[in-house]
């Protein structure tokens, strides 16, 4: 196998010196279905290879949505060379270091990071969205809307629910079709929306010479800035603590003059967090990927926190309870 990539990789970068280059196949650390090399030449410079299949169809928006992000200005790994045939694209290499990697660390080098994080969001959430060519709008994802937020909501009944929940599947099935819940993906479609990563946590942020570079942004589509700030705060992966939280929360919003915008914050985290936890439990359970069940319980003493807090989804919480959960 690496000997076949190093021959196509001196197909699609012939200036590329491959003479005694290694090839090392990194670690998947979410739960994607592409596969990643670290290819280290003899210069000492490295390389990545992506390789992807159609088995996702945001897998065939890397190419465009990277081109969007370098429009905008956004810190991104540099494409190198895109083979459409094989489903290869090669990338420059940022190295290894995700802000999850540094989740233990000083709270302020931590707080920096998250900082630097969230002022390059703030690029993409800002960008006029009319500016954006036919072609860059037909190649997003399909927008965050009733249905996407239905289908979240589904997800995380079906998955985790329904693997967790001590109640009987009649009283879930009952639960689900209470109007709270089609109230929330009402309310949240009905807000203005701009261009979102749609996936920002801290497994898919680099972070080279202290500055942020996003990746994994294939779902780049029309959603809530306050979906993707509710992602990066709220990530499972990263159990912060509560008032270090509050401070990045109060940063990210610092220019927000709404009075609304904790409120759209915190069901925006509801949301979230309800499609992790049918994530985690649908990767743990029918995928096998039993790692990703340890980030169930933080997960769910967010929701529980956001919910004991703001009245927004009243009749999902003693479902959330110790007693009705088997976790």
């Amino acid at each position: 196998m690496s000997q076949e990539i190093l021959k196509a990789t001196a197909t699609a970068l012939p200036s590329t010196s491959i003479s005694n280059a290694q090839v090392e196949q990194l670690d998947a650390i979410g739960g994607s279905d592409r596969t990643y090399y670290r290819i280290h030449l003899p210069d000492g410079e490295n390389l990545i290879l992506m390789e992807y299949t159609g088995n996702r169809p945001d897998n065939l928006k890397f190419i465009p949505a990277s081109k969007t992000l370098a429009h905008i200005g956004n810190a991104i790994p540099e494409i190198l060379h895109h083979d459409a045939q094989n489903n290869r694209v090669w990338l420059e290499d940022l190295g290894n270091r995700h802000l999850w990697d540094y989740r233990e660390a000083k709270w302020s080098e931590q707080c920096a990071l998250y900082q630097a994080t969230l002022d390059e969001i703030s690029k993409l959430h800002s960008f006029d969205t009319k500016t954006l060519s036919k072609s860059e709008k037909a190649d997003l994802e399909p927008p965050f809307d009733e249905a996407l937020y239905n289908w979240e909501q589904d997800y995380f009944f079906e998955h985790f629910l329904g693997h967790y929940s001590r109640r009987a599947p009649s009283y879930v099935n009952s639960l689900r079709h209470e109007d709270e819940f089609s109230l929330l993906s009402a309310e949240l479609s009905a807000l203005p929306r701009s261009l979102v990563h749609r996936d920002l946590q801290s497994q898919n942020i680099l972070i080279r010479d202290k500055r942020p570079y996003l990746i994994d942004y294939q779902g780049l589509r029309l959603g809530l800035p306050e979906y993707d700030i509710a992602s990066l705060l709220y990530d499972p992966y990263v159990d912060l603590e509560e008032h270090h939280r509050e401070k990045l929360i109060k940063y990210a919003f610092r220019d927000n003059q709404s009075e609304q915008w904790r409120s759209i914050f915190n069901r925006c985290a509801v949301q979230r967090l309800m499609q992790a936890l049918g994530a985690y439990a649908m990767l743990g359970n029918s995928s096998g990927k039993v790692h990703f069940l340890q980030y169930i319980p933080t997960a769910l003493d967010s929701l529980r926190e956001i919910l004991a807090k703001e009245l927004i989804l009243p009749r999902l919480v003693p479902y959330l309870s110790d007693e009705a959960m088997a976790v």
